[in-house]
């Protein structure tokens, strides 16, 4: 039977990623990521607390995550997933989950007011029969739309 360890998180970046290197001259950058936990029951959402990742990129990829994220910034990561446990001076065991980045990459949304979000960045329920106000303001006039509208594309 084949194993597999392939972890895909998205989530917010908790603080701003940061760059060190190693005694042999390689970088690597840390940074984490805090996923919801929030469940909608009965209409209404729980809100729970986050489950965070710490993920280190390595090389050029964890160079260009320093460059291009900041702490609040969405991102999607995957990598190879593992759990470490401690025991910390009071003596409770302590674990993290940490990924070791292997792919990043970086979300795009559409406009919360145009993508029928509520202030809580949650979808917002549409009543049947509501008009779409994302469609409000779509042109009815169509004389202006080419038939040829692709005879330019090159291919």
């Amino acid at each position: 039977m084949p194993n597999r360890n392939i972890a895909e998180v998205m989530g917010h970046i908790g603080k701003d990623p940061e760059t060190r290197v190693t005694k042999t001259g390689t970088s690597y950058t840390k940074f984490s990521i805090a996923t919801s936990n929030d469940y909608q029951k009965d209409g209404e959402w729980i809100k729970q607390p986050p489950t965070w990742w710490d993920c280190t990129a390595w090389k050029e990829l964890g160079e260009e995550v320093e460059h291009t994220f900041s702490k609040g910034d969405a991102v999607m990561v995957r990598g190879k997933a593992s759990a470490r446990s401690w025991e910390g001076k009071d003596g409770t065991i302590n674990t993290s989950l940490e990924i070791r980045v292997n792919e990043v990459y970086k979300p795009i949304y559409a406009k919360k007011e145009k993508a029928g979000y509520d202030d809580n960045e949650r979808p917002r329920k549409r009543q049947p029969n509501q008009p779409d106000e994302e469609f409000d303001n779509f042109p009815l006039d169509m004389s202006s739309v080419r038939d040829d509208a692709d005879a330019d594309i090159p291919f």
